[in-house]
């Protein structure tokens, strides 16, 4: 069994969210890359720093991945990162960089009719059978979301959204008793499709009936219109609106970002610069959004209470991948990420940008 998932004290949840720290924060500056703030669906308050750490076999991440490399009989599985981790047979894989810019595992049990979805940022991971993390990879900040999915059927209308929205680069996969002509061996076949008019909402609903919308777009909706040279921002254009509501949104940036291009727009995003714990008990560790490789954003207002957790960044460069994530409620891990944020406006009016 996949579903319900277990948390880190044994319990089954419904989901599960993890916020890896970096590396050299603290009141000490000694972190080690593998503290990480956590919450699940049993979960009140929000946010707390684990008493495990990541690469701890009681992690909830390292018990997700135990159940799904358990081997057993009945349970598959689909990998896949944009930047796909090294192998004994394949040491230096290369990447299909017209793939979308989209990081996770697909986990199932037909013969139980359960599933469930893991998304992340960590580039090269993990690797197929293990959960150690990428030794670079521990310097920056990540995020983790793992929810359980009511049944089979949940599984397979994922797999098609993964197929002809975001595109998946699929590195590894293990498909025990999969017709041919499902979505989940479709997937991972690479096979040509036609391609969307639109991007996707899916809702997608645990095994307790917590509600997840699934929001995911393809390249081709978001690249530039020649003579162009900006495309649509997954976050603002299609987020913020999809959920009626004004984002705060913490992404990697490195050149440029979308910002705050479109000024009509009606719903209104903005940039997180910087985290500073201190605010939910934990002084002295702050970073900025340099060295942070999460993506999650949640609304400006607790009228809604809403997080998004993404795999797109909110980079110029990211309307030509597609991509998606998954938004929800919550009010205690709301309260958490509204308290650590530090926001800025950021306003891309400047006639001397480079947008190539």
């Amino acid at each position: 069994m996949i579903s319900p998932i277990g948390n880190q004290n044994n319990e089954a949840v419904d989901w599960w969210f993890m916020y890896k720290l970096p590396m050299k924060t603290g009141p000490l500056k000694n972190s080690t890359g593998f503290e990480f703030l956590y919450c699940d669906s049993n979960s009140e308050k929000g946010l707390s720093l684990s008493t495990v750490s990541l690469d701890h076999d009681n992690s909830a991440l390292a018990l997700t991945l135990d159940q799904v490399f358990s081997k057993q009989e009945d349970i598959g599985y689909v990998l896949w990162n944009d930047e796909i981790p090294p192998s004994a047979t394949v040491t230096k894989p290369k990447n299909n960089q017209s793939k979308g810019h989209s990081k996770g595992v697909l986990a199932f049990s037909k013969k139980n009719n359960c599933g469930l979805y893991l998304l992340h940022s960590t580039p090269r991971f993990p690797a197929e059978g293990t959960k150690e993390l990428p030794e670079d990879e521990k310097r920056f900040g990540q995020t983790y979301l793992c929810i359980a999915l009511k049944d089979y059927s949940e599984v397979n209308k994922l797999a098609t959204v993964l197929m002809t929205q975001n595109e998946i680069q699929v590195y590894a996969s293990h498909l025990p008793n999969i017709e041919k002509e499902e979505p989940l061996y479709l997937l991972t076949e690479n096979l040509k499709f036609d391609i969307p008019q639109s991007p996707s909402v899916l809702n997608l609903e645990t095994p307790k009936g917590f509600k997840f919308t699934h929001i995911a777009k393809n390249k081709h909706w978001s690249k530039p219109l020649k003579p162009q040279k900006i495309g649509k921002d997954y976050w603002k254009d299609l987020v913020g609106p999809t959920l009626q509501s004004n984002l705060n949104v913490e992404t990697w940036r490195r050149g440029l970002v979308f910002g705050d291009i479109d000024l009509d727009n009606k719903f209104d995003t903005e940039d997180d610069v910087d985290i500073d714990l201190g605010k939910i008990g934990l002084t002295g560790y702050t970073w900025a959004y340099s060295k942070d490789h999460a993506k999650w954003g949640i609304s400006a207002k607790d009228e809604k209470n809403l997080i998004v957790v993404s795999d797109l960044n909110r980079q110029l460069s990211q309307c030509k991948r597609g991509g998606g994530g998954l938004a929800f409620s919550h009010e205690g891990l709301w309260q958490s990420l509204k308290a650590v944020e530090i926001t800025e406006k950021i306003l891309e009016t400047d006639p001397h940008l480079d947008v190539s």
